[in-house]
C-alpha cells in the first residue's frame, strides 16, 4: 500500500464545466486530505496544463460544450504515448463507459456520485499511478504491468489482493480465474498479432463489465483474474460469471474477420473458502481446472456446495441449448372461459420442455434461464409459429377458430426482428392476424417506452391483439395504457389468490375492472381456482377466467378433445341469479349457528352458516347475501374486526352485531364507522329478533330500490325465549 503523504501531496486536477461541480470537487478532496488540488472550465487547456505540470490524476467530465472530454483524451494520448493515462472520467451518461475506457480512460464512475466511492477511487487510481510515476521510473511500470493490456500482471495483482481483501474484511469477496476457450487455436491458425488483437478486445470488455470496486489483472498467457470484493451476497460473483460468458456472444474484430470464443471460470470466496491470497489464488485455479475438465463455457465454485449448485445451473443452460437445436419444447394450453356464456373464448400458449433423462423441467426454472441467456428470441419466435399452425389446425373444428396467445419477453421486443417473425408466422399458416394474441408484461413494456409503442403499433396494424399480463404489479397506469394499443388486461393472481378476504386485494381487482370497462378494455382474470373466486369476479364485471377452477394448461391432443367435446365454465348456482332474502350468521359456537338457523329458516329466508372469518368470506363470494348476523366474541377475529373487512369489500349488506360480550366503546366505534346497522345483545328474545331481521330485510329492499321478493307467509312465531 502506498503511504498516506505521497497520495495526499499527489498533484490532481478537475476538468468541468460547471463552476459548482468544480468548487464541490475540490472541497471534497482538500477535506480528504489532498494538498494539491486545481481545477479549470478550459477543455481545450488540459493537454498543456498537463505537459506543464504531469498531474499524477486528472479528474474529467465528459459532456463539456467547447471540446468534450473524448477530444481531451485523444490530447492526452499525444503526451502520454508510452506511459499510463491519469484520467477518472465522469459522467451522466452510462454509455459511454466502453467508449471512455477504449480511449485510454482507467476508470469511469457516473452522475450523480457516491463521494465515498469517488474517493475511493480516485485513492485506488493514485496508488497505481504512483507505482510507477514520481521515485518510480518506466521500467518499474514494464515489470509490473502488462504491456499488451495495459492491466496489472501477476505480481502486481496479488500484492493488490492484499490491500482489497484487507478492505474488504469482514464482507466476503470472490476471486474469478477466467480462460479464455480455444484461444491457442487462434494463435496457431491466425496468427500472433490476431491473438494479440483478441487478448486486448477481451481485456477492454471485461473493463468495462467489472463493478466500480473490483480489480482486475492478466496472469499468464490467456488467463485473467477478476477480484470483487466486498460482496453483499456470494451469488453476485454468479451474475458477473454470466455477464462475461454473455459478453463473448459478440464477435472479436480480427483482421482475418470476426470470431467468437467462450471462457472457462473458476470462482473461490474469501473468507469462505481461504482467508489468505496464496490459498485463495490456488483454490480459484482448481475451480477453473474442474472447469475446463467438464468442457468450454463452464464456470466452476471450488467450495462443494456451491459448484454443485452452479454445475446444476450450467448444465441446465447447456441442456437448453440442446434443447433449442434438438426441438426438445412443446406448448400446452391453457383454456380461457367467458364468465357470462361459461364457453371457451381462447388459450394461452404455456412453454413447456420434457427434459432428456430428467424428465419435466419447472418453467420458473428454466424459462428465466432463457431470458438471461438470450435464447429465449429463438424459442419465442418458435412459439409464435407452433400457436399460429395450431390456430390454422383448430379453425377446421365445427365450433370455428380458437384465438391463441403467446407471451413475448423483454428481450423478444428488444430484438428488431420481432414484427417480421409474427408477419412470417401468420402467413405461413395464413390464419386470421385477429386469432393470435402477444400477452406483454408491464415491465417488458416499459424497458424502452419508445421502441415498445412503435413495436405495438406495427403489431396492432397488422391485427395482431395485444395484452398486458399480469396488470397491477408493475407500472400500472393510464398514461401507458392511452399510449399503447391494448385490448385486453390480465389481473395478476396476486390479487385474485385472496380477492374473496382481502378488502385490499377486492379494491385493486374493483379498480382495474372498472378502468378496463371505462377504456373499452376486455379483463382476464388469472389464476382462479375456487369457486368463491369464480362467484366473486362474475358479480363484478370481469369478462374471462383462466385457471385450475376450470382446467389446467394442456397438451395440444387434449385441448383439442376439451373443443370438441363443447365443455363450458359451470357457474356457481347463486351466480347472477335474481335477489333472494339470504341471511348469513357467522358464529364460532355450534350450537348457536344451529338454533338461529332453526329460528330464522321460519321465515323464509335462505340461512347460511360461517363458523369464522375464512368461511364467511368464502360464502359471501359465492352468495349475495343482504344481511349478515354476527357475533362479536370469537377466537379467529372479533365481530367488529370482520365486519369491517365485510363492509369494503361488500358496503351493501347490513351488518349486525350479536352477542353476550358488550364491549360498548368497540361497538359505538364500528357504528359510527358505518361497519354496523344494528347491535343485539345475548340471550335474544326470539320474536324480537324475528321482528327486526324482518325489518331489516324490508328497509334492505327499500334502500336499493327493489321489490322485496314474494316468499312463503311466515311461521308462527315460536314463544318468546332466549338462547345464550
Amino acid at each position: 500500500m502506498i503511504p498516506t503523504t505521497p497520495l495526499h501531496s499527489a498533484k490532481i486536477l478537475i476538468v468541468d464545466d460547471q463552476p459548482l461541480n468544480l468548487t464541490v470537487l475540490e472541497h471534497l478532496l482538500a477535506s480528504a486530505g489532498y494538498t494539491e488540488v486545481s481545477a479549470t472550465s478550459d477543455a481545450p487547456a488540459v493537454a498543456a496544463l498537463h505537459r506543464l505540470h504531469r498531474y499524477d490524476l486528472i479528474v474529467l467530465d465528459l459532456n463539456m460544450p467547447d471540446m468534450d472530454g473524448f477530444q481531451v483524451l485523444d490530447s492526452l494520448r499525444l503526451i502520454e504515448t508510452e506511459q499510463y493515462l491519469p484520467v477518472l472520467v465522469m459522467s451522466a451518461e452510462p454509455d459511454y463507459k466502453l467508449r471512455a475506457l477504449e480511449a485510454g480512460a482507467r476508470d469511469f464512475i457516473g452522475k450523480p456520485c457516491d463521494y465515498s466511492e469517488l474517493l475511493s477511487r480516485v485513492r485506488n487510481l493514485l496508488e497505481v499511478r504512483l507505482l510507477y510515476t514520481g521515485s518510480r521510473d518506466y521500467g518499474r511500470r514494464m515489470a509490473s504491468h502488462d504491456s499488451l493490456t495495459g492491466l496489472p500482471n501477476r505480481q502486481l495483482f496479488a500484492a493488490s489482493l492484499e490491500h482489497q481483501l484487507a478492505a474488504a474484511w469482514p464482507r466476503a469477496s470472490a476471486l474469478l480465474l477466467i480462460d479464455l476457450d480455444g484461444f491457442t487455436a487462434v494463435n496457431d491458425t491466425l496468427g500472433h498479432a490476431a491473438g494479440d488483437a483478441l487478448l486486448h478486445q477481451f481485456a477492454q470488455r471485461l473493463k468495462a463489465l467489472a463493478p466500480p470496486q473490483a480489480a482486475i489483472g492478466r496472469l499468464g498467457n490467456d488467463e485473467f483474474a477478476l477480484l470483487l470484493p466486498a460482496l453483499e451476497q456470494i451469488p453476485q460473483a454468479s451474475a458477473v460469471a454470466d455477464q462475461i460468458r454473455t459478453a463473448l456472444h459478440l464477435p472479436f474484430e480480427l483482421p482475418a474477420g470476426p470470431t467468437t470464443l467462450t471462457v472457462s471460470i473458476g470462482i473461490a470466496t474469501c473468507p469462505g473458502d481461504a482467508d489468505d491470497v496464496a490459498t485463495l489464488v490456488r483454490y480459484a485455479d482448481i475451480a477453473l481446472h474442474q472447469a475446463k475438465q467438464e468442457g468450454r463455457d463452464h464456470c466452476c465454485y471450488f467450495t462443494s456446495a456451491m459448484n454443485q449448485q452452479a454445475q446444476s445451473r450450467y448444465q441446465l443452460e447447456h441442456a437448453l441449448r440442446a434443447a433449442c437445436v434438438n426441438g426438445e419444447f412443446e406448448l400446452h394450453y391453457q383454456p380461457k372461459a367467458q364468465i357470462s356464456s361459461g364457453r371457451i373464448v381462447g388459450a394461452e400458449a404455456l412453454l413447456r420442455w420434457n427434459r432428456p433423462g430428467h424428465g419435466r423441467v419447472s418453467p420458473g426454472e428454466f424459462i428465466p434461464l432463457l431470458e438471461r441467456t438470450g435464447l429465449i428470441v429463438q424459442v419465442g419466435a418458435w412459439a409464435i409459429d407452433e400457436a399460429c399452425r395450431q390456430i390454422a389446425a383448430w379453425a377446421q373444428l365445427s365450433n370455428g377458430p380458437l384465438p391463441i396467445a403467446v407471451n413475448v419477453a423483454s428481450r423478444q421486443f428488444a430484438d428488431a426482428k420481432l414484427e417480421q417473425t409474427v408477419a412470417a408466422a401468420i402467413a405461413r399458416h395464413g390464419i386470421d392476424p385477429g386469432l393470435l394474441s402477444l400477452e406483454v408484461t408491464e415491465s417488458a413494456l416499459m424497458d424502452d417506452i419508445g421502441r415498445t409503442a412503435a413495436t405495438l403499433a406495427e403489431l396492432r396494424a397488422m391485427g395482431v391483439r395485444i395484452a398486458i399480463d399480469d396488470f397491477g404489479t408493475g407500472y400500472s397506469s393510464l398514461a401507458y395504457l392511452k399510449r399503447f394499443p391494448v385490448d385486453t388486461l390480465k389481473i395478476d393472481i396476486a390479487f385474485i389468490r385472496e380477492v374473496t378476504s382481502s378488502p385490499d386485494d377486492a379494491a385493486v381487482v374493483d379498480a382495474i375492472v372498472a378502468m378496463a370497462h371505462s377504456l373499452k378494455l376486455d379483463v382476464v382474470a388469472e389464476g382462479v381456482e375456487t369457486a368463491a373466486q369464480l362467484a366473486y369476479l362474475g358479480r363484478h364485471r370481469c369478462d374471462q377466467i383462466q385457471g385450475y377452477y376450470f382446467s389446467r394448461p394442456l397438451p395440444a391432443e387434449q385441448m383439442e378433445q376439451l373443443l370438441r367435446d363443447g365443455v363450458r365454465l359451470q357457474l356457481p348456482a347463486d351466480a347472477g341469479n335474481a335477489p333472494e332474502r339470504t341471511l348469513l350468521i357467522i358464529d364460532d359456537e355450534p350450537h348457536v349457528l344451529t338454533a338461529l338457523q332453526r329460528l330464522l329458516r321460519q321465515d323464509g329466508y335462505r340461512v347460511l352458516a360461517a363458523n369464522g372469518a375464512a368461511q364467511a368470506f368464502q360464502l359471501l363470494a359465492e352468495h349475495q347475501v343482504q344481511l349478515i348476523l354476527c357475533d362479536q366474541r370469537m377466537e379467529e377475529m372479533s365481530g367488529t374486526d370482520l365486519l369491517d373487512k365485510i363492509k369494503h369489500m361488500y358496503p351493501d349488506t347490513f351488518r349486525i352485531i350479536l352477542s353476550g360480550y358488550t364491549d360498548l366503546k368497540t361497538i359505538m366505534e364500528s357504528i359510527n364507522r358505518g361497519a354496523l346497522y344494528r347491535f343485539y345483545t345475548k340471550p335474544w328474545d326470539n320474536r324480537t329478533l324475528r321482528d327486526n331481521i324482518r325489518s331489516a330485510f324490508r328497509h334492505y329492499w327499500q334502500l336499493h330500490g327493489l321489490a322485496e321478493p314474494e316468499v312463503a307467509a311466515p311461521m308462527p312465531l315460536q314463544p318468546a325465549g332466549g338462547v345464550c
